[in-house]
């Protein structure tokens, strides 16, 4: 199953509408209140959720909040499943170009028919011309190339200098998924004839939370 992402400045977020409950997490997004952030449900009164921390909103605005993943060193939401992190070299497609060239290679040395098989320079060189190659895919442009085309741009819609640190450092950021593609496995409960039940896959992490297993995807 592939769910969408939600993004807000600290998280990044799986909701649906299933049942909120006392102490679960939802995403308010109210764009009359120009609202949209995280919290906690404390009560539910006359259709309207409480929140700990004080504040109150209409149901209608609330969806509940099935996974997440932590941005900016923001809190686990505690009780809500985690999503896996992810980082740029995920983005590239750089494991897969890996996994295929580690094949390509492998295949390579075991037909290797020459007085020196066990000489693994050539693989290595091979192997580090073709991520080379990968990253002028992805990145041609050096900080120097925008930086003077920046200042080109300058002339013709005037002077705004405090913007330019934060170009740079925007180049910088790891593009955002758009959605996560769940593994699945077979409930053991649905072990019956024309009744077949799949689960999202997950793991338990090092520190006791559940985690999604799965893939990130991207535009």
């Amino acid at each position: 199953m592939t769910h969408k992402l939600i993004h807000t400045p600290n998280y990044l977020l799986v909701v649906d509408d299933s049942e909120i409950k006392e102490g679960g997490f939802v995403l308010v997004s109210c764009s009359e209140l120009d609202i949209i952030e995280t919290r906690k449900v404390k009560d539910y009164y006359n259709e309207q959720f409480l929140f700990d921390g004080g504040g109150q909103i209409h149901m209608d605005y609330c969806k509940k909040i099935i996974a997440h993943l932590p941005l900016n060193n923001s809190p686990i939401l505690e009780g809500v499943d985690l999503l896996p992190p992810f980082s740029r070299h995920q983005e590239d497609g750089i494991e897969g170009l890996a996994d295929l060239e580690y094949d390509i290679q492998l295949a390579s040395y075991e037909n290797d028919t020459s007085d020196n098989p066990f000489d693994f320079s050539h693989y290595l060189k091979s192997g580090f011309i073709t991520g080379y190659n990968k990253a002028k895919e992805n990145y041609k442009y050096t900080e120097e190339d925008i930086d003077k085309a920046y200042w080109a741009g300058m002339k013709f819609v005037g002077e705004d200098k405090g913007s330019y640190g934060e170009f740079i450092q925007s180049l910088s950021q790891p593009k955002m998924p758009v959605a996560f593609e769940c593994e699945e496995k077979v409930s053991s409960d649905s072990m019956y004839v024309n009744h077949v039940i799949y689960e999202t896959k997950t793991i338990t992490t090092s520190k006791g939370n559940t985690q999604w297993v799965g893939k990130y995807i991207h535009q």
